[in-house]
C-alpha cells in the first residue's frame, strides 16, 4: 500500500518534517515523482557507502532538495498532482543506482518490488501459482513449528494467511526467541532498524535507529496478537524427540511441559525455528565449579546482582560483550574484561541517535520514502559490501586482507579505533585485529573504546587458564579477584536443533548425523526427512550484513510453496533429492573458500572443528531472494 499525504498537515509540520529526512532518499522520491530535473547534477549526486550519502552535495544543493520537496508534497497533500504510475524495471534499476551512488544490476528489481513492498508486486510474495488451498484439504494437513521467536512468528503468519492449520510449540512462558530470553544491560539490535522489521508489517514508529531489547520485543509481541499466533502456541514446552512414520507419512512427536508432562502430537509437517543462537555456551574452564561468587551467562542474566560496587569479570568480548560492559562499567568498582581474540569494530553515528517525529511522519506519509530508504539500508549494511569480501589472488597482504577494497575497510577501521582511543598504545595494541575485516562478526562501538579507557576497568588478553574460588586466573598466572564473572561467551551455534532427537525416515539421528557439520539444501532440507524443514538453518546467517528477518522471509514462502504445491496436487509427501543436496553444498563450499570467512589466520564460531563453514550464508541476499522465490519441484521427491 503506498503511503499518502494526509490534507491535514499544515505547511510548517511539513517543512519540519523534511528537515529530518535521509535527502538521498527524497532526492529518489522527488524523482520518481517527476520533480527532480535538474537536481542530478553530476557532481551532486549521493555517494556510496554512508546512509547519509551527501558529502558530494553542498549545503545549497541540500536547501534546494528540501525547498523541491516541500512544493511537490504539498502539491500532493492539496490533489493538484496525482501519484504516477510505478516506473518500469527499467528505470527503477536507475533510480536506484543514483541512491546507493552505483551500479545496482538487475535482479535486484523484482526483490525490490517485492521486499521493499513497492505497490501490487508485493503481493507476489504471497501468491502461488496452484492458488489458495481448499478449506476440505488443509484440515487435512498440519504443520507443528518448534519454536516462537522471529522465524517462527514469520511461518506461523504465512500459514495462517492460507488457512493452514499449525501449532507452535515454545520452550519459553512468552513469544519472542532470543528478544524474550536475552535481557542483559544494553541488549539491541545492530542490525538497523528500518531494515530489522517483516515487510509485512513494517515499522515505522521505532524510537530508535538501532532500537534495544524491550521495543525489539514489544514488536514481536505485538505482531503475535495482531495476526492471532497466540492462540496456537504451547508456552513452557519443549520438543523432547520427533520420528517420521513413513506408514501415515506424519511425524510424530514428544514434548514435555515445564511440569514433565510427556505429550504425544502428530503433524504432516515438521518446521524447526528454534534459530542458531538460542543454547548459551559456557567453555568448560577449569574450576569454574569451586568459585565462590555469582557467576551467569549473558543470556541468563542473573538481575538479583546489582553489580554495585562489585569487582567483576567478564570474559569474551564479542557482540553481547560489547553491548553490557559500557552499561555496568560505571556501577563497578573494577570490571576486568578477559578476551581470547580481537574483533573489528565499526563506529556508526545513528548507532546512539532517536528516529525523531518528523522522520517516523516522512516513513509513515510520504509516497515511496519508506520503500526507498529500506532499500538504501539494505544494500549499504548488506550486498554493497559483498565483493570485498573476496580473494584477490593477485593482493600481496593476503595476511592481513582480501583485496584492496578490504584493505581500504581496514585503514578505515584501524583510523576510527586509534582515534576512539586517543593513540593509548597499549590499548591499540590489544584491540586492532590483525586479521582482514569482516572475517569475524563485526562488532558496532557501544562506548566500548571509551569504557577501556576508564580507570576501573582493565582489558586482559590471551585464554583464561582456570577459575579458582577468589576469581580468574590468565594464561600468565596471573590471578584477578572478583566477586562476579558473567559468561558472555555465545552459543552453541554449530551444532543445530540440539538436544532435541529428531529421526528421519531410516530412523538415524539427525544430531549423530550432522554433529557439528550440519548441511541441508538451502538451508531448509536434507534427504531422508520428508515434510521436514528448516528455518534459519545451516549456512543461512548473515555476516556481511542485511537483516535476519529478510533471510526467514525468503524461507517462509519457499515452505509455503512447498506446502501449497503439495496441498493443490494431492501430495503428501516432499522429500529433497540427494543429487541437489549434495550440488547445492559443493557450490557452497566452493564459494566459501572464495571468501573471508575461510580465512586460514580466523578461528571463529562460523566454522566447525574441522574448519568448513557451517553457519554464514556465501550469498548476495539477492541471489538468495531469486534462489528461494520459487521451488524447483525437480529437486524434490513427491509422493502421494
Amino acid at each position: 500500500m503506498i503511503a499518502q499525504i494526509p490534507a491535514t498537515i499544515s505547511d510548517e509540520e511539513l517543512r519540519s518534517a523534511i528537515r529530518e529526512a535521509n535527502l538521498p532518499t527524497l532526492l529518489i522520491v522527488l524523482t520518481q515523482l517527476g520533480e527532480g530535473d535538474g537536481l542530478l547534477d553530476i557532481d551532486e549526486r549521493p555517494s556510496r557507502g554512508t546512509i547519509d550519502g551527501t558529502h558530494r552535495i553542498t549545503e545549497a544543493g541540500k536547501a534546494n532538495i528540501r525547498d523541491r520537496a516541500f512544493s511537490v508534497l504539498t502539491k500532493l497533500r492539496d490533489g493538484i498532482i496525482q501519484l504516477p504510475h510505478l516506473p518500469d524495471h527499467g528505470r527503477l534499476q536507475q533510480l536506484a543506482g543514483l541512491l546507493v551512488g552505483e551500479s545496482v544490476a538487475p535482479e535486484y528489481i523484482p526483490m525490490l518490488l517485492e521486499d521493499m513492498g513497492l505497490g501490487a508486486y508485493a503481493e507476489h510474495a504471497h501468491q502461488t501459482e496452484d492458488g489458495p488451498p481448499q478449506t476440505s484439504t488443509t484440515e487435512q494437513l498440519s504443520s507443528l513449528i518448534i519454536g516462537c521467536g522471529v522465524s517462527g512468528i514469520c511461518m506461523a503468519v504465512h500459514l495462517s494467511r492460507l488457512g493452514l492449520p499449525y501449532t507452535i510449540i515454545e520452550k519459553n512462558a512468552s513469544p519472542g526467541g532470543t528478544w524474550f530470553e536475552n535481557t542483559y544491560p544494553g541488549c539491541g539490535v545492530d542490525s538497523p532498524n528500518h531494515f530489522y522489521s517483516f515487510s509485512f508489517e513494517p515499522n515505522h514508529d521505532w524510537p530508535d535507529f538501532y532500537s534495544k531489547r524491550e521495543e525489539l520485543y514489544d514488536y514481536l509481541d505485538t505482531i503475535v496478537d495482531k495476526y492471532d499466533v497466540r492462540p496456537h502456541v504451547r508456552f513452557n514446552t519443549e520438543v523432547v524427540s520427533a520420528r517420521y512414520q513413513s506408514a501415515d507419512r506424519c511425524w510424530h512427536v514428544k514434548t514435555k511441559d515445564d511440569q514433565g508432562m510427556l505429550t504425544d502430537l502428530q503433524a504432516t509437517f515438521l518446521i524447526s525455528a528454534v534459530g542458531q543462537l538460542n543454547r548459551p555456551l559456557i567453555p568448560d574452564i577449569a574450576g569454574k565449579d569451586t568459585f565462590a561468587g555469582t557467576q551467569f551467562h549473558s543470556a541468563r542474566w542473573d538481575h538479583d546482582e546489582d553489580l554495585i560496587n562489585a569487582r567483576i569479570g567478564v570474559i569474551g568480548t564479542g557482540a553481547s560483550a560489547m553491548q553490557i560492559v559500557p552499561e555496568i562499567a560505571p556501577r563497578a568498582k573494577q570490571l576486568t574484561i578477559f578476551q581470547r581474540t580481537r574483533h573489528w569494530v565499526r563506529f556508526l553515528d545513528d548507532y546512539h541517535r532517536q528516529v525523531g517525529r518528523g522522520k517516523q511522519w516522512l516513513l509513515h506519509h510520504v509516497p515511496y520514502y519508506r520503500n526507498w530508504y529500506r532499500f538504501k539500508l539494505f544494500w549499504v549494511y548488506g550486498d554493497g559490501i559483498w565483493e570485498s569480501l573476496h580473494r584477490d589472488s593477485s593482493w600481496p597482504h593476503p595476511a592481513r586482507s582480501m583485496n584492496a577494497e578490504n584493505d581500504r575497510h581496514r585503514e578505515l577501521f584501524t583510523h576510527k579505533l586509534t582515534a576512539a582511543l586517543e593513540g593509548n598504545t597499549n590499548l591499540i595494541e590489544k584491540v586492532i585485529p590483525d586479521y582482514p575485516p569482516f572475517a569475524k562478526r563485526m562488532l558496532i562501538d557501544n562506548n566500548w573504546c571509551k569504557t577501556l579507557k576508564r580507570k576501573n576497568v582493565e582489558l586482559v588478553t590471551g585464554p583464561v587458564k582456570k577459575i579458582n574460588k577468589k576469581g580468574i586466573v590468565d594464561s600468565r598466572d596471573i590471578e584477578y579477584p572478583v566477586d562476579v564473572i558473567i559468561y558472555a561467551t555465545g552459543f552453541e551455534a554449530t551444532h543445530f536443533l540440539k538436544p532435541m532427537d529428531i529421526r528421519g525416515r531410516s530412523g538415524e539421528s539427525l544430531t549423530a548425523l550432522w554433529g557439528d557439520d550440519a548441511r541441508t539444501h538451502l538451508g531448509m532440507t536434507l534427504p531422508d526427512f520428508p515434510n521436514f524443514f528448516v528455518l534459519y538453518g545451516p549456512n543461512t546467517n548473515l555476516a556481511h550484513g542485511g537483516s535476519h528477518i529478510f533471510h526467514v522471509e525468503c524461507q517462509s514462502r519457499y515452505i509455503i510453496k512447498c506446502i501449497t504445491h503439495m496441498i493443490a496436487n494431492d501430495y503428501r509427501e516432499i522429500e529433497v533429492r540427494r543429487e541437489p543436496y549434495e550440488d547445492y553444498n559443493r557450490r557452497l563450499d566452493e564459494k566459501h573458500e572464495q571468501l573471508v570467512w575461510s580465512h586460514p589466520g580466523v578461528d571463529s564460531w562460523y566454522k566447525n572443528s574441522r574448519g568448513r563453514v557451517v553457519s554464514v550464508s556465501p550469498w548476495r541476499l539477492v541471489d538468495y531472494f531469486h534462489m528461494t522465490r520459487e521451488p524447483n519441484l525437480g529437486d524434490f521427491q513427491l509422493a502421494r
